[in-house]
């Protein structure tokens, strides 16, 4: 596992900026769904967002709450959010190095977690799950917002996943990941939105830096997919478009 992790490290130093620039991450409505989901309880103080990688979940979370700490496992992408952080003129966020499965921070300390495209990158998606449990106040919310698959193609859409980004683990279906943050020990878990975000494949490669060998491979495995796979995946459209579907849950400890 501590291979999976050391991939993501590497692939992350050399794609930071691409992420930071990266539309789907920058923006996207679920950033202000995060928010809203945070005003509708008392103005918490004090945020930790989990695999922040650029900071733009971060920077969200600065509007809305008295602190914010923004944690990643590759200390480039926090060098990258620190220099967008001061670049914007946001001082209420802080950064810390840390690994999603052991979080370095003591128990209780917490009102809100989140965790936002990037919980698919992780080995043990369940023991981070119970790492945000744990640093959480009584009472407090994870938010989490992350690809999902649907059960007909989720060998192939992982696979695809995978060719592209080595640094990718596992992206479950809807009811995949409510089941690991139930089996974490939140209180109660619902999931809020599913949505779907269609991506120009050229630009989706291109942002991983994929090799051209292993993009091949990924295009193979999409052109040569049962009609019914390549109808939930890819859009009948110029520039060629792949479907990914996003959900955001809500679990309470």
């Amino acid at each position: 596992m501590d291979d999976v992790k050391e991939k993501a490290k590497k692939q992350f130093e050399q794609s930071g900026r691409n992420y930071r620039d990266s539309a789907i991450h920058a923006k996207g409505r679920d950033l202000e769904w995060i928010i809203e989901e945070i005003r509708r309880h008392p103005s918490p103080f004090l945020a930790l967002d989990i695999a922040t990688g650029t900071g733009h979940t971060a920077f969200a979370l600065s509007r809305c709450v008295r602190r914010v700490v923004g944690c990643d496992l590759t200390p480039e992408m926090l060098r990258i959010a620190a220099e967008e952080a001061e670049r914007r003129g946001i001082g209420n966020v802080t950064w810390a190095e840390g690994d999603a499965e052991r979080l370095p921070f003591p128990d209780r300390l917490f009102d809100v977690v989140t965790c936002r495209i990037a919980a698919h990158h992780f080995p043990r998606a369940e023991r981070a799950f119970a790492e945000a449990r744990r640093v959480l106040v009584p009472g407090g919310r994870m938010i989490l917002v992350d690809n999902y698959v649907p059960e007909d193609v989720d060998e192939l859409l992982n696979r695809v996943e995978t060719l592209r980004d080595p640094s990718h683990f596992r992206a479950h279906t809807l009811a995949g990941w409510t089941r690991l943050l139930r089996e974490a020990g939140f209180a109660a878990v619902s999931l809020r939105r599913k949505w779907e975000t269609p991506v120009v494949l050229e630009e989706w490669f291109l942002r991983a830096k994929t090799p051209a060998h292993k993009k091949e491979e990924a295009l193979r495995l999409l052109r040569n997919a049962p009609r019914r796979a390549r109808d939930l995946l890819l859009l009948p459209a110029e520039p060629a478009r792949l479907i990914l579907r996003k959900g955001m849950w809500v679990a309470e400890k």
